[in-house]
């Protein structure tokens, strides 16, 4: 798993790689567009199948069914365990390497179109584009995570106790993740977009073990105050409610769960075509205790990642 914007820049084993297995593409791994997609390919970079991202599951599973059916017809040398030793890279491009924050958190976010049903609920939205769900994800640093602790993170806390998510933390959601994604790349918002967005945990639950939190908030992300053209101006108001629980023990959080939903409008950045008016949209957090190699693919705001990690900068 990977992100295609760092693999087709860096200048290194792994993106050499990359480049070797998206020339025998239908784009022919040229740098200057985007080789996104997904590769069916052998561990010494022979592509046995390719389909761009966005398709429906029988595609999808046609190509997988045709990529396995080539590979069954390599030699058995090829195809035997172990047949291709792959050691550690000879050469790291750090300008586009990331890894998760030593210590810290990685929350895996999902976003989705929704609509309103009879009894003012919420389900799936059925539109022409983004009636799937998109993934990105959140890091959290370590000292972040203490911080969500409280003002007094080593003190016993009671019931009722509440304090402000920290403000990078509180701005990183609101600027990166609580975007409409479910269409392409969208613009993630500037602090001058960001009208509210104030996050508060408050104490539910304190036990020998166990401390559980309730975080409540309210956003409303905007650029209608600026002097836009009516094509470009968008916004997304709502509100965000959560669980988060961390181990009195070891001091590790253990849940992060959050949900915010609201009315988003507008067709910013790399995206299709949004649906007329407002229409709402949910965005999902949830923990990960056990990265997988897709937990791993970073942010796609941590392409500056400087300002990630400082969201109050610009």
């Amino acid at each position: 798993m990977g992100d295609d914007w760092y693999q087709r820049r860096r200048q290194d084993d792994e993106g050499d790689f990359f480049r070797k297995v998206a020339a025998q593409g239908p784009r022919g791994g040229k740098t200057t567009s985007s080789n996104q997609g997904v590769y069916c390919l052998t561990a010494d970079g022979r592509l046995l199948g390719y389909i761009p991202g966005d398709v429906d599951p029988a595609r999808m599973k046609e190509m997988i069914e045709s990529s396995l059916a080539k590979w069954r017809r390599l030699p058995a040398q090829v195809r035997r365990p172990n047949a291709i030793e792959v050691g550690e890279p000879a050469k790291v491009d750090p300008r586009y390497d990331r890894h998760p924050p030593e210590g810290g958190l990685i929350i895996e976010v999902h976003t989705r179109a929704l609509e309103r049903d009879e009894a003012q609920g919420f389900r799936d939205a059925e539109c022409e584009f983004g009636d799937a769900t998109a993934t990105d994800h959140l890091w959290i640093t370590r000292e972040e995570a203490k911080q969500l602790r409280g003002p007094r993170p080593n003190a016993t806390p009671k019931v009722g106790d509440s304090w402000p998510v920290p403000d990078a933390v509180a701005r990183r959601i609101a600027r990166f993740n609580l975007v409409d994604n479910t269409r392409g790349e969208p613009f993630h918002w500037s602090n001058e977009q960001l009208r509210e967005f104030g996050m508060t945990l408050t104490v539910t639950e304190v036990t020998p073990n166990v401390v559980r939190l309730r975080l409540e908030g309210r956003f409303e992300l905007t650029n209608e105050h600026e002097p836009q053209p009516q094509p470009d101006r968008r916004g997304f108001v709502g509100t965000i409610l959560g669980r988060l629980a961390y181990d009195r023990a070891s001091q590790t959080w253990t849940q992060f769960d959050l949900v915010a939903v609201g009315d988003h409008w507008g067709t910013p950045g790399i995206v299709e075509p949004g649906r007329p008016g407002k229409a709402p949209v949910g965005v999902a957090f949830r923990l990960v205790v056990t990265p997988s190699p897709a937990d791993l693919v970073p942010p796609q705001a941590a392409r500056d990642l400087f300002n990630y990690y400082k969201p109050d900068r610009y």
